[in-house]
């Protein structure tokens, strides 16, 4: 009621003879919004006025009235946009809230709220991207969180990003407010698409973590050199959170755009990380002095290092997978191989994706060579799991590599365990059947006999009768035959998919208790698999005494990495 008679008695001017404007509540270098009443619909509206210059072009006009027709429960709807001589106005609903920047400062949000926070982001920038519209200027003032009771995000000025920045860039000095959210590409000047808003959504997403801004501070150019060189991992300000978070967030701030995670890539790392964090411990909550832990000389080389640690270890995996390619076969003339072996190494450690592209080229060729039926059927699968694990997971894509290593080595118990911990629920299953699945196929291709655990004779030259083969069905029988005389055979991607479950879900390297329990666990379905083979199989006799043998060393191995792998476990916090 009051609010009404302040209309009646005192009339604020009126914009495009229906939203009469009651107060200033933000303005910017070329922009100012305020509370308005519309008259005609008898409501509170929020009107953003956009002052013309000579450089605010029709191509801006367009894309603001394009973004003027989005519809996304985490988009400020838009009622209108119109122009006059000397401003042109968004007219936009009024969200009643604080925006992001705020609840960084006073530190209201969890780590999970955050997650949650970035996750209706990406769902509003997907939405306008299917309709060619690109936010431009993802940032915290531009995010406004209403609700009490359930975090909802609402995104603001869309389309307005384009009508402002058209003449910022013009004077030096207005473009530092917002610059430090702008990607590298869109800082030099390039022109943008949907990967700028995964850099800046990635950014603010940093910002709510770390309490802090990785670029902000001195000039224009002294922001847009730190912007390119990139900021350090999220591990360094946070490494209570799970390694994995900090890693994707490098990938979605890529300097480079063509090598930055995809949006809905970025929301698969997003939604497999989201059920690890806590709704209660806080992002920007300091720790004091005397409620920090000093850490061992190892927990510091292992937080330092640990970043390159995991870039090492793939590319290993590539060069293995790689070695096999190049000299398990008599295509590539030899002068090549040692370049290519190092250099699709270095490729998938130092760019996972377009090295693991670039490897798949290289390890399907040879196929194709030794038998082109087999190459037909393995091409689409490889293509697949590049276009799934390849470019989702690309830090975790080739563990299966690790699993016939390690079985080639009488290992090969301690990848269930190794899969279901490195990766995520769905990924980490699906890596222990896989890797289960390529050690077996390796074993019946390469000749190796015994079978190792299941002490069965590879008498089926599988190799011999697939050398030549150019029909891929032919192709297809050859490698089906073992399964159909030993269905036993198939029992091996199952039992190590099981045994992979619990490590995916106990095993976080936080605390002692679960991750042993999750190990003793993954081992005790190992072992019970194994033997009931027996049972279900009446012709089939497992090898007691040589299973045991590599099982009791592959379960001693498994307990020691535990014990020398780098804690994670989360500092207590100071009280709010």
């Amino acid at each position: 009621m009051a609010s009404t008679m302040t209309y009646e008695n005192k009339r604020g001017p009126l914009v495009l003879n229906r939203y009469e404007l009651i107060e200033r509540i933000g303005s910017g270098g070329f922009s100012t919004v305020y509370r308005a009443r519309d008259h005609k619909m008898g409501r509170d509206v929020a009107v953003k006025a956009v002052r013309r210059t000579e450089e605010l072009g029709d191509r801006a006009t367009r894309e603001a009235r394009a973004a003027a027709q989005l519809g996304h429960p985490h988009i400020v709807t838009v009622f209108e946009l119109a122009e006059d001589e000397d401003d042109v106005y968004l007219v936009s609903e009024l969200v009643e809230g604080d925006t992001l920047t705020c609840h960084i400062a006073d530190g209201s949000l969890s780590d999970r709220d955050c997650l949650e926070m970035a996750l209706q982001v990406l769902d509003a920038l997907d939405h306008a991207h299917e309709r060619g519209v690109i936010h431009r200027d993802i940032k915290p003032d531009n995010l406004m969180l209403a609700g009490n009771h359930h975090l909802r995000v609402k995104v603001m000025d869309f389309g307005i990003a384009q009508l402002e920045n058209t003449q910022r860039i013009t004077r030096q000095g207005d473009v530092v407010g917002t610059i430090s959210y702008m990607s590298p590409e869109q800082a030099d000047g390039f022109t943008v698409d949907s990967a700028t808003d995964v850099y800046s959504t990635a950014l603010t997403l940093y910002e709510c973590l770390a309490g802090s801004h990785p670029f902000r501070g001195g000039t224009a150019a002294e922001i847009v050199g730190r912007i390119q060189a990139g900021a350090p991992p999220l591990s360094q300000a946070r490494p209570d959170l799970p390694l994995e978070l900090s890693e994707l967030l490098d990938e979605a701030m890529e300097p480079d755009p063509r090598l930055r995670i995809g949006l809905k890539s970025f929301v698969v790392g997003l939604e497999e990380i989201l059920p690890e964090l806590s709704p209660d411990d806080r992002a920007t909550t300091v720790l004091r002095r005397s409620d920090q832990t000093r850490p061992s000389a190892y927990q510091d080389l292992a937080g330092e290092y640990g970043y390159v640690a995991a870039r090492a270890a793939n590319g290993s995996l590539a060069a293995l997978l790689g070695w096999a390619a190049l000299y398990g076969t008599e295509l590539y003339p030899s002068a090549w191989r040692l370049p290519l072996l190092l250099a699709s190494a270095l490729g998938v450690a130092l760019l996972p994706r377009v090295g693991l592209a670039a490897l798949l080229a290289l390890t399907i060729a040879p196929v194709f060579s030794f038998s082109v039926g087999a190459g037909i059927l393995l091409a689409p699968l490889a293509l697949g799991y590049f276009l799934i694990f390849g470019l989702l997971w690309p830090r975790t894509a080739l563990l299966p590599v690790l699993a016939t290593a390690l079985g080639t080595i009488g290992l090969g118990l301690t990848y269930p365990g190794i899969s279901g911990a490195s990766g995520r629920l769905r990924s980490g299953l699906a890596l222990a059947g896989i890797g289960a699945a390529s050690f077996g196929i390796f074993q019946l291709v390469s000749g190796a006999s015994p079978l190792d655990y299941f002490g069965l004779p590879n008498n089926y030259g599988l190799r011999t009768e697939l050398a030549g083969e150019y029909n891929p069905w032919e192709a297809a029988k050859i490698l089906a035959s073992p399964f159909e005389a030993q269905p036993v055979l198939l029992m091996q991607p199952i039992i190590w998919l099981a045994a992979s479950l619990p490590a995916a879900i106990l095993i976080t390297r936080r605390r002692y208790f679960m991750d042993v329990t999750g190990l003793l666990l993954v081992n005790g379905i190992v072992a019970g698999g194994y033997f009931a083979l027996s049972f279900a199989f009446p012709d089939y006799r497992l090898p007691v005494e040589a299973f045991l043998k590599s099982f009791v060393l592959c379960v001693i191995i498994q307990f020691g990495l535990l014990f020398m792998s780098p804690r994670s476990s989360r500092q207590p916090l100071s009280p709010p």
